[in-house]
């Protein structure tokens, strides 16, 4: 089957196609690949990051493991088929127990500690070759998952945050404009005007006039 490069986080994406050659060696500023890495997968699957099946003494009902970005994908079961899949997301812990006599057939289980809405489940993966790799890959797998959704979480917040700030306060009204000044001269022709219509008296007249020629 083809074969396609699976560059870990932090490394640039390889172009089409691309293979490492024998003795290829990464960059030196690439950050470090996990443990366990697997730089290349097989084309047909390209979103696995890690996948394995469980070596039963027997060869027979081992399980089968799938680690994706976002997914860990587990079956068990001979005659039915039980498949589960959890968020890595949700995966807080990853640990391995390995009896005397997996140790000699180089397998082990996988511990996977899962938080649930009220509790925390433990999926366990039963004979999974070569262990530590795999707890190593789920753990830095799991740990990016958690970035991820913390930084999604961020986001909504600070967007819901925005949408319920209240409307800016308008900007205060400009004062009202100063009433234009008035014209002594207009004041007095209409002062004039009042006393010949018979609206005030030669004394308010004077009185008046007197007013607003102390203003000039």
């Amino acid at each position: 089957m083809a074969k396609k490069f699976n560059p870990p986080p932090g490394w640039p994406e390889a172009p089409e196609g691309w293979l490492p050659a024998e003795g290829w060696q990464p960059d030196p500023s690439w950050p470090p690949a996990p443990p366990g890495w697997q730089l290349v997968v097989e084309l047909g699957d390209p979103d696995t990051l890690w996948s394995a099946k469980g070596m039963t003494l027997t060869g027979l009902g081992g399980g089968k493991y799938r680690l994706t970005s976002t997914l860990l994908h587990f079956e068990k079961g001979i005659v039915s088929t039980n498949a589960q899949q959890v968020p890595v997301a949700h995966i807080i812990d990853v640990d391995m127990r390995q009896a005397m006599v997996q140790k000699a057939r180089g397998v082990g289980n996988v511990l996977v500690h899962v938080q649930r809405a009220s509790s925390i489940e433990i999926v366990v993966l039963e004979d999974v070759p070569e262990p530590r790799t795999a707890v190593a890959i789920i753990n830095e797998t799991a740990r990016l998952g958690r970035l991820r959704e913390q930084q999604l979480h961020n986001t909504h917040h600070y967007a819901g945050m925005a949408a319920h700030q209240p409307m800016a306060m308008a900007a205060p009204a400009a004062p009202a404009a100063a009433p234009a000044p008035v014209d002594p001269m207009e004041q007095l022709r209409r002062l004039g005007e009042l006393r010949q219509a018979g609206l005030v008296t030669d004394d308010e007249f004077t009185s008046k006039k007197s007013e607003i020629l102390a203003r000039l």
